[in-house]
Formats: C-alpha cells, structure tokens, sequence
C-alpha cells in the first residue's frame, strides 16, 4: 500500500495544481479606501453579494462580534432577592412583547433560566451545591426562580395554543416559532400552581428581608392567579373567571406598589439574559434585539390585558348580536387605546363561536332568529310560517332555506371579523358584501312574492330586506371610512371618499325610516354603526361632518379625469365585482363617478357654496344634544360610557374643526394644506392647523 500523503496535501487548493493567490488580492486592493468599490463589465451588485463570506456579520446571525461576548451562564449562581425581583419582572416585561407579537426567541427565549428550567430542582441542586450564603439563599433559584419560569412558559404555552386555533394570523399578528424549546407542554396546570403555593410557602418561612420578601410573594401570586385565568372556561365557569381577573388585578396593583430596584451593571442577574440566544436555537429568524419596556410600561400592558380578559368575560353573558358588534366596533374606534393584543381577539372569537355552537351554547339556528328579531321584533319561526302561508311565487317554495344558509355564512364570521386586525378586517368586510348583497336579493324576491292585500302598507313582511340592506350599509360605510384610519387614500381620494359616505349614509337613513315604522314600541332595531337610543340623530352628524370634509377638500380634486377615473376603478374594486351581475335586484348605493364629478364640477362653478362651518355647527348641536341626554339604550349596558365617549370623541372633532371657513371670502383664501389627518386624533376625521407663521 502507498504511503497516505502528506497532511498539507489534503488540504483543498495543494495536489491540484492550484496556487495560492491571497497576496495577489492584497496586493491589488492595496491603494483601495475603505467603503470603495470597483466595478467592471457584467459584473453587479448581485454578483458582488454573492462574493461576500458568509462569515459576514450582517448576513450571518451566528456570528459573535466582540461586543457580544458574555461569561458562560451559570443557572446556580447566587443571586439576591431584589436581584430576582428584578429578572422576574424583566421577564414578564419580555412576557408583554411576545404578546405585541414578537418572536419567543427575542422575547421569553432570551431568559436563560427558560433552558435550564428542568435543571434547578431542589432535589437535583442540593445533592452537589453546598452555599451557606444566607442573604443569597440557593432557594431563591430551585424554588422561587423555578417556580415562576415554570408559571410563565405555561402561561405562553396557553396562550400559543389559543393564537394556534386561526382566529388571529400566523406571522402577520403572533409568531409561531417556538424554536424548539419546551413551553412545557406536558406538565399539568395544577402541577405548576402547587410549585407556585410551594415557593410563596418557602417565602413566607425563610429569612428574605420583608420587603423583598412580599415583593417576590406578590409576583408569584400574581404569575399564579394569572395562569388560572389562562386555563379557565369561561364559558362554563364565567363568575369563577371573572373573580380571577379581579383578583389578578389586586395582585397587580400589589406588584407596582413594590417595584424592584434597577439592576447595577456588574450584577449577575444581567446575566440571565441573551438577547442574542437565537443563535444557539433551531429558528432562521434572523437575531433581533427587542429592548423590554419598563416596569411602568410593562404593569401599563399588564393592566390592559387584564382590562380585555375582563371585558371578554363579561362580553360572554350577552347573547345578542347588537352589543357584540358595540364592542368590536367601540375597540376599533378608540384612537386612545391600542389594538388589543392577539390573545384576547382569538379568545374572544373562540368564545363567540368555537367550530361548533355560538356561545357554546346555541345552534346555528339561534343567529337566524337574532337577526330577524333584533332587526323587526319578531322572532324567525313566525316571519317563516307567515311567510310560507302566503307564498304566491313560481317556485314551490320560499327561499327562506337560502336565506338561512347565506345568514350561516355571513353572521359567525362576520362577528368574528370584528376583532381581525384593522386591515383584516377591512378585507374581510369588503368580500362579504356581494354575500350580504345576496341575501338582500333573496329578501326583496320573497317579499315581491307574497300575497299581502289584505295587509297595511307598512307591514313588517314588507321591511324585511331592509334588515339585510342595513347591515350591508353600515358595512360600505366602515369600509370607506375605515381607509382614512389606514391612511389609505391619497389627497385627491379623500374629497370622494366623503361625497359617497354622505350618500351612503342618506340610503341608510332612509332604510331605517322605512324599517322604523314596523318595529314595536320600546324595541331596539340593531343599527350596526354607532348603536346608540337615537339613531337618526347620529347619522345625520356624521352625514353633516362628511358634508363639511368633502366641501373643504374640494381644491383636493384632480381635473384629470382619465386617472381619477382609473383610481376609482381601483379603489372601489370591490364594488364592481362581476358577482353583482347574476342578481335581478340592483345594488343600493353604489359608488358613481359621473355623479360625483357632475355635483363637484357644479359646486366649483358656483358662487353660492354652502359653508362647512354650517355642517359642523349643526354636528356640533346634534352631538351636543346626544350626550347631555347620556342615554345610549338599555342593551348598550356594560359598554354605555364608552358609547357616549365615542360621541365625545366626534364633538371634539367639531371644536377642531372651527377654523374651518365661516364666509365665502374665507372658503375661497382657505388653506385645505391646513387639514391634518392622524388616526391617532380620530380615526376618520381631521383637524384643522394653525395658519402659517402663526401660533396655535
């Protein structure tokens, strides 16, 4: 046998005939400046990315610069009790990002206890660690600190598990990603909260100063109270539910009464965290440092959460489609609190429908019947036997099994859309209206259909397409409103946008009028916008606001007709679908753009313009009248002030809207580039800013 060759001759590049050429590129780059790049025919910038060594720091996540070198982490090491205040907290705080919908490896995962969790047992821990420091007591680690870690994976396992059921979106509202790391799916609940009793025991036995020690008590009663509210039905244990939510408040406010203190840099609990851990696990999610809120900021988070799971529980106890759609229209609407988390909208949509019974409760035949009984008084069997006895129609029966299979597909959903995230729920919406449409048609065709000389005119056989036609209006007009809250239309948009809610609202109205007159005194019609005791009022303020916006945004318009037009057909795409086509009942309130460019060109032309300020002064008294009355109707309930607030909300959009032009010497000098939209003031109307080299 041949001798094996030499080492260097294994290496690649030596045997081969192949020469070293490193000097020549260092020779050739020799007078080249730092950031410089040569460039040469055929040769891009793509081929020179593909040139780049993988070893590249912003390319290549595994990478460890200097700067984030870090001694070995010791799970064991002693730690004193502020110390561990201070993790816990940071770690709830991390807690609070993955909720916002952050990646567990830049959130929890960073905790380095999280890895060695199932290593600090007492039993384990105490076989070969012999520490005799009594202010750093060992438990603090294999009781107090494992007990927590446990609580709050379990509690993110929970909640992964609630996000996984499809009510919120994969990758666009949470992460999925676990990365591999146990959430410690197999241990049981109540496992877990005997630990959680066994370290508040420890606590309350050892020798931890007082303060720290009722500080690391309140932390662990809260992670404990917490988990329970986690993993408790509300549906079948609805007032247990709600006293957790109460309790875990009390346990919160417990908690910021003692904070910890900040954590010095050289402390060994700094240590316990990596934000830079994703390195070390299974995940291709590039490395993203995620700075924790402060403890303010965290109980701030905390605080809301607990606020919606408390809401959730008592949105629960309504078994009506009214306040259910007040609620997820009132959380959309509040520019003064964020979106809720992830976690409380598939819970809510979970408890609302969960695959199989509305509330847990109810057949699908419940929604049928709250439709028709929240929108006329009466409830479905008898519009369906009233309908069948007089039938007259081609067909040997009624559509009224369509009927119920368009109301199967549209309520449940539709319900559940309300807490999608704003621009899910937009789409949503918008590809629900040729179904809503549908239903409509299928309501006009029976009524056309039956024999009913012998009735009044005004009879509620004969209103019962305009309980489809109302949801379907109010569902146009959050659609066309709702592009202003996502700052969707560009300038020239907007005056339109304003021209068609105006008319919109005008079909509305006049839908409402119409069903107004059957409907039994002392019954509430379910008006699907602002839900409130006098619905007509409402309407016409926000007809009026609508009024006075497109008046003021009509220097915005665009005399170029060809792309205005093209920008129409794309923006109200959803209104052109060739689905309307196979209907015979014409759609009500389409948007038109000749007549939108016929009544701009003619308020252009004319010397007479109204005012705007006169539209917002008639908001204003409308308004005005609307909340000093503070009635919002019985079935508001629970969610009454917020109603009478969301009013609020609009009078302030009048006061800032008195700069608006009161003469027509003003309206013609009036600056539109004044008008400031910001969601965060209201989401659909703006505010008017001071003239220019002028103060506020």
């Amino acid at each position: 046998m041949a001798d094996a060759a030499p080492y260097d001759q294994l290496i690649p590049g030596i045997g081969y005939e192949f020469h070293d050429v490193t000097n020549l590129f260092l020779e050739a780059a020799s007078e080249l400046e730092p950031d410089n790049v040569l460039f040469m025919e055929n040769f891009t910038l793509q081929e020179s990315m593909s040139a780049i060594e993988i070893g590249e720091p912003r390319l290549d996540s595994g990478i460890i610069v200097q700067e984030q070198l870090r001694p070995p982490f010791n799970p064991f090491a002693p730690l004193l009790p502020e110390e561990v205040c201070w993790i816990l907290d940071r770690a709830v705080a991390y807690e609070m990002e993955f909720h916002a919908g952050n990646f567990l490896a830049h959130t929890v995962h960073t905790l380095l206890f999280v890895h060695h969790v199932r290593e600090i047992t007492p039993d384990v821990v105490d076989d070969y660690i012999n520490q005799d420091d009594s202010a750093r007591p060992i438990e603090l680690i294999t009781i107090v600190m494992r007990a927590a870690v446990a609580g709050i994976l379990k509690c993110c396992d929970l909640t992964w598990r609630e996000l996984s059921k499809g009510g919120v979106f994969d990758t666009e509202d949470w992460q999925s990603d676990k990365c591999e790391v146990s959430l410690l799916e197999g241990l049981p609940i109540p496992y877990i909260l005997a630990q959680l009793d066994e370290a508040v025991e420890w606590l309350t036995q050892s020798t931890v100063p007082v303060r720290w020690k009722n500080a690391l008590k309140a932390r662990l009663q809260l992670r404990k109270t917490l988990l329970q509210v986690m993993s408790t039905d509300i549906t079948r244990n609805r007032i247990e539910f709600q006293q957790l939510v109460f309790q875990a408040q009390n346990d919160l406010h417990t908690v910021q009464a003692n904070p910890s203190p900040e954590c010095e840099p050289d402390s060994p609990a700094q240590l316990a965290f990596d934000p830079y851990i994703g390195r070390r696990l299974q995940t291709a999610t590039p490395i993203r440092v995620v700075p924790p809120p402060s403890f303010e900021e965290t109980c701030k988070a905390l605080k809301y959460l607990l606020d919606g799971l408390l809401e959730v529980g008592f949105l629960e106890s309504f078994d009506n489609l009214s306040t259910w759609q007040l609620v997820g229209n009132l959380r959309l609407w509040d520019p003064d609190s964020p979106l809720r988390v992830p976690y409380l909208r598939s819970l809510t949509q979970s408890i609302f429908y969960d695959g199989t019974f509305i509330l847990n409760k109810y057949p699908f035949d419940w929604v049928v019947d709250r439709f028709f009984s929240e929108g006329v008084g009466l409830t479905y069997g008898s519009i369906k036997a009233a309908v069948t006895a007089r039938w007259c129609g081609p067909e040997a029966e009624p559509p009224l099994r369509k009927v119920e299979r368009s109301l199967y597909k549209l309520i449940a959903p539709h319900v559940r859309a309300l807490w999608h995230n704003p621009p899910r729920r937009r789409r949503h919406f918008m590809k629900a209206l040729v179904e809503w449409h549908s239903l409509y048609d299928s309501l006009v065709h029976t009524v056309q259909n039956l024999e009913m000389e012998d009735l009044p005119p005004n009879n509620v056989l004969s209103r019962l397409p305009d309980i489809a036609l109302s949801w379907r209006l109010s569902l146009v007009q959050e659609v066309v409103l709702s592009g202003f809250q996502l700052e969707l239309y560009a300038p020239q948009e907007k005056p339109f946008s304003y021209w068609y809610t105006v008319q919109v609202i005008e079909a509305h109205l006049e839908c409402l009028d119409r069903m107004s007159v059957v409907v039994q005194e002392g019954m509430h019609i379910c008006l699907a916008l602002l839900f409130i005791s006098c619905p007509t009022d409402a309407f016409h303020s926000l007809q009026a606001l609508c009024s006075a916006l497109f008046l003021v945004t009509l220097p915005l318009i665009s005399f170029d007709w060809a792309q205005v037009r093209a920008n129409f057909y794309r923006r109200y795409k959803w209104a052109f679908r060739a689905e309307y086509d196979i209907f015979d009942t014409a759609v009500v309130a389409q948007p038109v753009l000749y007549d939108y460019m016929q009544t701009s060109g003619e308020l252009i032309e004319d010397d007479k313009i109204s005012l705007p300020s006169d539209y917002v002064m008639l908001a204003r008294e409308i308004l005005r009248g609307l909340v000093e009355s503070n009635d919002t109707g019985g079935w508001a309930a629970l969610w009454s002030r917020d109603s009478i607030e969301f009013l609020r909300r609009l009078l302030s959009v009048c006061d800032a809207l008195q700069n608006l032009p009161h003469t027509e010497d003003e309206m013609n000098d009036f600056d539109v580039g004044r008008l400031k939209w910001d969601p965060a003031f209201h989401p659909w109307f703006p505010s008017v800013g001071p003239l220019e080299g002028r103060n506020p």
